[in-house]
């Protein structure tokens, strides 16, 4: 009886060693080249919301509205690098929006005013 219970261990402990890398080697739910293509596309967005909202911070009438406002261009200007995810999706459309506000010949001041403030706000309180 000893014999057999040490026998019957020995060929259950033999067959979970060799059948545990097996079930490990699961097939993978998305592919390398699926993930990786996901990844430059989030990177290249995160890039060109960047790139917007930089656009509008270095702007003449932007700065010299900033300056009176007493807000700080070149500290917001070097922040938008520590923005991501929502944060940084929602500063590039208000960039955005006031980018096509002023592009306009600064038509809508009171709106763009209101929008700057917001991107520098934002900006600003994510870098501390």
């Amino acid at each position: 009886m000893r014999l057999l219970s040490r026998t019957v261990a020995l060929v259950l402990a033999s067959s979970l060693l060799v059948s545990s890398p097996v079930f490990a080697q699961q097939a993978r739910i998305v592919d390398t080249a699926a993930l990786n293509r996901a990844l430059a596309s989030q990177a290249a967005t995160e890039r060109a919301e960047r790139e917007q909202i930089g656009r509008v911070l270095a702007r003449e009438d932007v700065r010299q509205l900033a300056s009176r406002l007493g807000l700080d261009v070149a500290r917001a200007t070097s922040a938008i690098a520590t923005l991501g995810g929502a944060d940084l999706g929602t500063a590039a459309r208000h960039a955005a929006a006031l980018d096509a506000d002023l592009a306009g010949g600064a038509s809508t001041i009171v709106i763009s005013t209101t929008t700057l403030l917001l991107i520098l706000i934002i900006v600003i309180l994510l870098a501390n």
